[in-house]
């Protein structure tokens, strides 16, 4: 019972740290800032005062503001994937030592693979996806727009019926 409480607890400390963190925080060092016109900044010392966000532009390399009713969200990078490449390097190192043990040799005997081969190509794999992982970044949502909360996807959908033909017209803005 008491590791059942102990987890709880670690399990709710986990879930609101985020939010702790985020509320009152107005600078960060390094961001992305997607407009609703579909822009994205890639941000360098961003800082957000009342209605406007400043930050020196990454790819001009010059300061921008930006009234914060034009943005759409902004994430800050947390951590990479390493875990997750670990996890998907592994299954796939024990897949393949698997099938490579159900191959047969050229006679058609079943060839014998000992317990380290399989740990071997187990962990190569975890390690290999583990470093494809580091490479990953994590993005945290910062900020988002109320008023484009929810999932936005840049279509518009026009649908029309003239003498019983039905048509739908799909425009995307590239």
């Amino acid at each position: 019972m008491i590791k059942y409480a102990v987890f709880m607890m670690l399990v709710f400390a986990w879930a609101f740290e985020g939010i702790a963190q985020t509320q009152d925080r107005t600078h960060f060092p390094k961001a992305k800032i997607y407009l609703q016109d579909h822009k994205v900044f890639n941000a360098k010392n961003l800082t957000i005062t009342g209605a406007e966000a400043s930050f020196l532009d990454s790819n001009a390399e010059k300061q921008q503001t930006i009234m914060v009713d034009e943005i759409d969200f902004i994430k800050i990078p947390k951590g990479n994937h390493a875990l997750i490449g670990a996890s998907f390097g592994a299954a796939t190192g024990a897949l393949s030592s698997l099938l490579i043990d159900l191959d047969t040799d050229p006679l058609g005997r079943p060839r014998e693979k000992d317990a380290g081969f399989y740990l071997a190509m187990t962990g190569g794999g975890a390690a290999l996806g583990a470093l494809i992982g580091l490479l990953v970044p994590k993005w945290k949502s910062v900020y988002l727009n109320k008023k484009s909360a929810g999932l936005y996807v840049p279509l518009k959908f026009d649908v029309s019926s003239e003498m019983g033909v039905a048509t739908i017209k799909i425009t995307m803005k590239i």
